[in-house]
Parts: C-alpha cells; sequence; structure tokens
C-alpha cells in the first residue's frame, strides 16, 4: 500500500492530532497501522507481528463468501472466490472487515454487489488485479452509505455495463492503484460522502442514452484525485455543487464535451506527488466553470477546441500553463465573480484572454507570461482589464471597438506605473497611449499610431488625445496636426532663477512656430508638425545652475550665453550663437550628444576610459551594457553628472546644446579632459 493511501485514510478518519512516529506502527501483514487493527491486533490473513511486538491472531481462516451473497454482522477476514455472483454482500458491522478477491467475479442482481450499510473499517483487496465485472444491468460493485465507514479499495480492474462503479453518499471511500471502466460513472461523492483517489486508471465509455463522465461529485460530495489516469469520451469530471481536488495525473476528453465541468461547485487543480498534471480536451473546453470557484495552481492544460478554460464564475490562475493553438486560453464571460490571473503562463494560442460581457466582474491581470500569442488580450466592447504593478512582460492588446481615447485598462489610483507597462495594440492604426489626470488616477487608452513625440527639458507638455487633456512624455506619441500646450517649470532647488524664453526645436530643422500664452509668456501652444519636437524652458540665476546637469558652476564664456532676459526668436537666435561660439572655440570636431548617455559616453571616452571606482548598477541600465554603466559611474563620481532619481540614471533624458557645453567646461576645469 503506498504511503499516500495511509495518509488519506488517517486524514479521512478524522485524526486531528498527528501521532508521533513511535506510537504508530504498521502491521507486518496488510501494511495498515496497528492502531486501525481491533484491540491492536490484526485480523488481515497471513497474520504476523505488528511493529510495536504485538502479536496477530494466529487463527488466519477466511470466511468464503457464497454465490448467493452474505449479510457480514461480524469483523474479521472475508473472501471473494472466482466465478458468477448472483446476491450481493452487505456490510452490516462496525467492527473491521477484510475482504480478499481471489479470482475474477461477474455479478448479476439490481442491488450493489457490495453494501455497506453500517460500517467502521472496510479494506477490500484484489491480490492478483482480478476482474470484477457488474454485468448488464447490474448495479454498482459498491456503495458506500454509512457516515462511520471508512472503506478502502486495494488494486483490481472493476467494471460496470450500465451502473455506476462505486457510489458514496456517506461515509469515505479510498481507491488505490485500481482500474474501473463504466458506462455510467466509474465513482461518484455526494452529500457528506468522500472518495480519495490515488493513482490507477479510470476510463468512461460514452452512453448513448445519457450524457455520463468518469466522475461525478454533487450535493456537496467531495473527491480528491492523486496523480490519477483518467479518459472519457464525454466529460472526465462533472462537479455540481460539490468540492473536487486535483493533483497532478493525466486527463484527456475525446469527444465534444469538457474534461471538467464545474458548476456552482469548487475545482482546485495543483501538481501531484509523482506528475504535474497534463489536462487535454480534444473537442471542448479543458475547464468549464458556470458559476463555482475555480483555482488552477498547476498542470498543463491544452485543447484543440475554440476555448482551453471558459469561465463564467470566479477564477485564480496561480501558475500552470494553458494553450489553445486553434483559439482563445481563458475566455471570460458573464457577471459572475472575480478574476485574478495571478501568474502561470498563457501561450500558443490565437487569443491568450478574452474579456466579454464581464459587467462588473474584476479582471486582475497579474505577473502571468504571454508566449506566443497571436493576440495576448483581447476585450469585447467596452470592456477593460485591470493591469497590476506586478505584470512585468509585454502584452498585445485587441479591442472589438477601437476608437481613439478608447480606454483599456481600469481607473488605478496606484502610484503611477501603467505608463511603465509594455503594451502594445494590435488594432490597426492604434497605439495604447497613457493618461495621468489631476486627480492622480491612471489609466491605458488607443491613441493614434501615426505621430511624434515631444521632449520637454523644465517644462510640462500636454496634449488631447482623445481621452482628455494629458501630460505627454517620451513615450507618447502625439498625432500630426494636434494641439500641444508647454508650461515652464522651474525645477526643485531653482528658486528665484529668471525665466528667459523658450527654446523650440524640429527634428527636421525647421523653425517650429508656437504661439505665447496671452498675458502669460512662459506658457506657448503650437500644432504638432510631422516630427519630433524638443522643448526647453530656458532660466538664468537663482538658488542653482539648473541648466548645468552636474549641478557646478560654469565658464564665464559658457555663462553669458543666456545673459540677456528676451524670449521667443530673440532668446533662440542668442542661445544658438553663445553655444555655437563655445563649441567652436572649445570642441572643434565633436558631436553633440542629444542625450545623458551619449554625454556621459562622450566625456568618459575624451578621459581615456579611466576605470571609476565602482560600477554602478541602475535600474535603467541594462546590467550587460558595462560601457555605460562604467561611463555613468565614472561620470557621478567627478562630479559630472548626478542621478536625476535615486539609482536612477535616465540615460535617454534630452540634453541640450548648453548643457554638453557646461559639462565639457567642468571636466577641462578639473583637468580630466584637454
Amino acid at each position: 500500500m503506498r504511503d499516500i493511501s495511509l495518509r488519506n485514510l488517517t486524514e479521512s478518519r478524522g485524526f486531528e492530532d498527528e501521532k508521533t512516529e513511535d506510537a504508530v506502527h504498521q502491521c507486518s501483514a496488510c501494511g495498515m497501522h496497528d492502531d486501525i487493527c481491533p484491540s491492536g491486533q490484526c485480523t488481515c490473513s497471513g497474520g504476523g507481528t505488528p511493529e510495536n511486538g504485538v502479536t496477530a491472531q494466529e487463527d488466519t481462516a477466511a470466511t468464503t463468501i457464497p454465490f448467493e451473497g452474505k449479510i457480514i454482522t461480524e469483523g474479521g477476514n472475508y473472501e471473494i472466490q472466482a466465478g458468477p455472483y448472483t446476491g450481493k454482500i452487505v456490510i452490516n458491522t462496525t467492527q473491521p472487515v477484510n475482504i480478499a478477491i481471489k479470482g475474477n467475479v461477474t455479478f448479476s442482481n439490481s442491488d450493489p454487489f457490495i453494501d455497506v450499510e453500517n460500517a467502521g473499517i472496510v479494506n477490500i483487496k484484489s491480490e492478483a488485479d482480478y476482474v470484477v465485472d457488474c454485468a448488464t444491468y447490474a448495479k454498482h460493485f459498491i456503495n458506500v452509505a454509512s457516515p462511520s465507514a471508512q472503506v478502502t479499495i486495494e488494486k483490481g480492474k472493476y467494471t460496470s455495463r450500465t451502473f455506476n462503479v462505486g457510489m458514496v453518499p456517506a461515509g469515505t471511500l479510498t481507491v488505490n492503484d485500481a482500474e474501473m471502466e463504466s458506462n455510467a460513472y466509474c465513482l461518484t461523492a455526494s452529500g457528506s460522502g468522500r472518495v480519495i483517489i490515488n493513482g490507477g486508471t479510470y476510463i468512461h465509455d460514452k452512453n448513448p442514452a445519457e450524457e455520463r463522465a468518469v466522475f461525478w461529485i454533487f450535493s456537496g460530495g467531495h473527491m480528491t484525485l492523486n496523480d490519477v489516469v483518467a479518459t472519457s469520451e464525454e466529460a472526465v469530471i462533472l462537479n455540481s455543487t460539490g468540492t473536487v481536488d486535483v493533483n497532478g495525473g493525466k486527463f484527456q476528453t475525446t469527444g465534444t464535451k469538457s474534461c471538467f465541468v464545474n458548476n456552482s461547485a469548487n475545482l482546485t487543480i495543483d501538481k501531484g506527488i509523482t506528475t504535474d498534471g497534463t489536462f487535454v480536451s480534444e473537442g471542448a473546453s479543458c475547464i468549464n466553470n458556470s458559476w463555482g470557484q475555480v483555482r488552477i495552481n498547476g498542470g498543463s492544460f491544452t485543447t484543440d477546441a475554440d476555448i482551453a478554460v471558459k469561465n463564467c464564475g470566479g477564477l485564480r490562475l496561480n501558475g500552470g500553463t494553458v494553450e489553445a493553438p486553434k483559439g482563445t486560453a481563458i475566455d471570460i464571460s458573464g457577471e459572475s465573480g472575480d478574476v485574478q490571473l495571478n501568474s502561470g503562463t498563457i501561450r500558443n494560442s490565437v487569443t491568450g484572454v478574452r474579456v466579454a460581457d464581464a459587467g462588473d466582474s474584476e479582471i486582475d491581470l497579474k505577473a502571468v507570461t504571454f508566449e506566443n500569442n497571436t493576440d495576448d488580450i483581447s476585450l469585447g466592447k467596452d470592456q477593460q482589464i485591470n493591469i497590476k504593478k506586478s505584470f512585468a512582460g509585454t502584452a498585445k492588446i485587441r479591442v472589438d471597438d477601437p476608437a481613439r481615447g478608447r480606454q483599456i485598462t481600469t481607473d488605478n489610483e496606484d502610484l503611477s506605473y501603467q505608463n511603465k507597462l509594455k503594451l502594445f495594440s494590435m488594432n490597426p492604426g492604434y497605439i495604447i497611449g497613457y493618461k495621468r489626470g489631476d486627480d492622480g488616477v491612471e489609466y491605458r487608452y488607443l491613441a493614434d499610431a501615426n505621430g511624434n513625440i515631444v521632449t520637454t527639458e523644465n517644462a510640462k507638455a500636454t496634449a488631447n488625445l482623445g481621452a482628455g487633456e494629458q501630460e505627454l512624455d517620451t513615450a507618447t506619441v502625439v498625432p500630426e496636426n494636434t494641439t500641444v500646450t508647454v508650461t515652464a517649470n522651474l525645477p526643485e532647488g531653482a528658486e528665484g532663477a529668471e525665466f528667459l524664453g523658450w527654446s523650440a526645436v524640429r527634428a527636421d530643422g525647421k523653425a517650429l512656430d508656437w504661439t505665447p500664452a496671452r498675458d502669460d509668456p512662459q506658457t506657448i501652444t503650437f500644432t504638432m508638425p510631422d516630427c519630433n519636437v524638443t522643448v526647453e524652458a530656458l532660466y538664468q540665476g537663482g538658488n542653482g545652475d539648473i541648466d548645468n546637469p552636474s549641478g557646478g558652476g560654469s565658464s564665464d564664456a559658457v555663462a553669458g550665453i543666456a545673459a540677456v532676459a528676451l524670449t521667443g526668436a530673440a532668446v533662440w537666435s542668442i542661445y544658438e550663437t553663445g553655444t555655437g561660439i563655445y563649441r567652436v572655440l572649445n570642441m572643434p570636431g565633436v558631436p553633440m550628444p542629444s542625450n545623458r548617455a551619449g554625454l556621459a559616453t562622450l566625456i568618459w571616452e575624451k578621459a581615456g576610459c579611466p576605470e571609476p571606482q565602482t560600477v554602478k548598477s541602475f535600474s535603467d541600465i541594462d546590467d550587460a551594457d558595462l560601457h555605460l554603466r562604467q561611463a555613468a559611474s565614472w561620470m557621478e563620481e567627478q562630479g559630472l553628472m548626478d542621478d536625476v532619481k535615486e539609482n536612477e540614471f535616465r540615460p535617454y533624458r534630452y540634453v541640450t546644446k548648453l548643457q554638453t557645453c557646461l559639462v565639457w567646461d567642468k571636466a577641462k576645469e578639473k583637468s580630466l579632459i584637454s
């Protein structure tokens, strides 16, 4: 007998206090715990001496049960011989009963072959995997109807042509390494009945008259399946208002019914002791959940049909893999409960997750991984999905009703993270934009795909991209002809600085036509061209030299670049002229970098690529990019550039020509470059 069966049997007997290893012993004859045997003595045939030294009964003779059946009213050892049985066996005693099956058996009677009416411990063992065949119109092999019964079936093959192999409306039935086959159900659990199945093979042959399954759990019954192999031309598990725990195993349906049908019931699927679990459905869903609760903690689910997991209820995906090469891996339809996709992998499907008609049900996407799907997420009309901060991968999203401003994710009041989500639109002509309102609520939505970006320095740019006025960042694409508003934003630590005007540069080298707001020169508007735009608010003086990314001083030559407080074209003319003069005099032939990464690399390489004292790991620089990490670390150590934020270097943040000149000049003052 396997260890798992002993564990489950002990558990089913309601033992709340675990015995110590010294206090629990196994019988050498039957392998059961000695405390199961009466008075510490084993009644199994063969006798033997338990490990605790208690001598088993010397009388090992077993009573042969006649073909006409028998009512067992006393505990002891019994035998079922080979041959045709026409009468049932009734167990009506709470004393331990051991039944050994000694040969192949046929049974023909309208009653169950073994009827457990009032019992305690009952052990049934097929000594050589004999076959018990309940012939046409014969009822079940076993019926457990006693609340106190603890029945164990060990090995053997059991078939039923018309009815179930076993029914358990009360008590506990444990089945170890058996084979069962039925045109109805192999095993059912209902009411207070509990079935524990450890290993073995179970087959359901299609019943042309009625829809059945391998296992049926209903009206509060409980079934646990550990590393079981089950196949069916219909469903494997039909769970109606019951509880089912599946631990590993191999389950397969070959017809048009779902592998697991869960109706207003509880279903938990986890890894087993020897197998992770594979669940295959050729013509229907692996799981069809209607108004129930399903928890998937492990295993692999695959279907050749349209949907692998069809959910109209509560769902927790905590692990495992789900795939539907011809359709949808997980379909969420109907307002029926919350869904949390916490972990696991959704792969190799046309659609990973489909949300339709979910009503007020909350659909949370957390640390799930998408692999090789045409669409990772599909949203029906007006449907949204709540993508949490723990989602670190990428997701390709398609909606049924694409339109500019169409909201994709639910409103989220968490501290800004939505803009960091890697979401890609599969609707032609759209990208997935980002919106954060003044109330702190953020979400993602569809924006026009054709456009360019606005980069700001010392300023904030906003535009209406279909979801209301929103702040723009370097991940936001702004369509051509969109009105953009830019407002100067004095950086922290630069109090008292004087606003000089604007630097506004088009990527194509053309002048940007912008208009100042009435009575407010620190706000401008412009119409987005068909290229990138860089806008910088220029300041002078104050508590800090804000144009210098190092925070240090500058030479007279550079400081005099913006010495006159003018606005508009005049400021830009002076700005360009001043930086141009400095570059001609001090940086002949040196290319001007466009971002902080380029600036750091330029100065570091000009200094001869010196080794920094410590090579930092910046959160926004790939650890594999050793060259840039060395440059950034050295620049920080030399006081030439600082982190914009703790542990963040912001390598792709735009730098102006003035900033480059200032850092170059400071490096010269420190004799780091010539």
